[in-house]
């Protein structure tokens, strides 16, 4: 009989914390690049105008885990007092394929995404950069702000704009010199001509063909980084740029090579550096992987016979 550990978002957010995970995450984009982790082909399916729903899975052999997530996003819930994403990681024992845990997706995925925006960050900002923006106000914004405050130990102040108040969301892009992403977009919502020299900006929303929340034109000249180029070039935010000739995948870098070559970071303190963050699955069970090691230590969860 097999044992599984069931963790609910609560439980979820008792057991991680954000530099962990943070960390976590670093570990797992190095992983990729050196192969002991690996992504299988991802899942996505547009169910509505404002539903969609992607599975990511891979293996994390450093931990000797694998797994999948599937989540679902419906826009439209938060009029029906209900969460906008749902969903569940599902963890294996890569040594005897078994079952080990079952997380709740939602805040695991919160974690996981802002970490995702802090170690870009903490790479590429500038690291006197004083303000940031985050545009978009929906669930991800507290745990990028909470990300980001981790790596960015000069920010004074963080400003939020809303994505359809283009007016004000462009004095705020001007004044800051971090920007974070994290909207369902699938026009630009920062121009070109709004970003200062020696930005940062981590887009977070794109996850789907279609979807772009920066004008192709900024790639022009910046320096462009992702998790996954591959994945990216089809559903990223890099895709507009790549399908308008700003770009070539080629140029974008992978940010697992940039952690292990610090050669492929900021060149210069003047420049425009763009983190594509598509999400991929070594995120979720890195983070997955923390909180259930953590739940065995502390005996939390519900242990179910299956």
């Amino acid at each position: 009989m097999t044992q599984v550990t069931m963790l609910s978002a609560s439980q979820i957010s008792h057991l991680l914390d954000m530099p962990a995970v943070i960390d976590a995450v670093a570990d797992a984009y190095k992983e990729k690049v050196n192969h002991p982790a690996t992504l299988w082909p991802m899942v996505y399916e547009q169910l509505g105008g404002e539903e969609d729903m992607d599975i990511r899975s891979g293996v994390l052999a450093s931990k000797h885990v694998f797994g999948s997530k599937l989540l679902a996003w419906f826009g439209e819930n938060a009029k029906r007092g209900l969460p906008e994403l749902n969903g569940l990681v599902n963890l294996y024992s890569s040594d005897t394929g078994e079952p080990v845990a079952v997380l709740n997706a939602t805040a695991l995925t919160g974690f996981r995404t802002g970490a995702a925006g802090a170690v870009a960050s903490r790479l590429l900002a500038n690291p006197d950069a004083t303000t940031l923006l985050v545009v978009g106000t929906g669930s991800q914004a507290p745990y990028q702000i909470m990300a980001q405050l981790c790596v960015l130990p000069k920010v004074t102040q963080v400003l939020l704009a809303n994505p359809r108040d283009a007016k004000k969301a462009q004095a705020a892009v001007q004044r800051s010199r971090v920007i974070v992403t994290a909207t369902p977009s699938t026009k630009p919502l920062i121009q070109a001509d709004w970003v200062q020299p020696g930005t940062h900006l981590n887009a977070i929303g794109a996850d789907m063909e279609g979807k772009q929340e920066l004008d192709a034109k900024l790639f022009q000249g910046a320096q462009a980084y992702t998790d996954d180029v591959p994945q990216a070039s089809e559903v990223g935010e890099i895709q507009n740029p790549i399908k308008a000739g700003v770009i070539k995948p080629e140029q974008v870098v992978e940010i697992g090579n940039s952690l292990l070559d610090p050669t492929l970071g900021r060149h210069d303190a003047n420049a425009i550096t763009i983190f594509d963050s598509t999400g991929i699955a070594l995120q979720d069970l890195a983070a997955a992987n923390l909180a259930f090691v953590r739940a065995k230590e502390q005996g939390v969860g519900t242990q179910v016979d299956l």
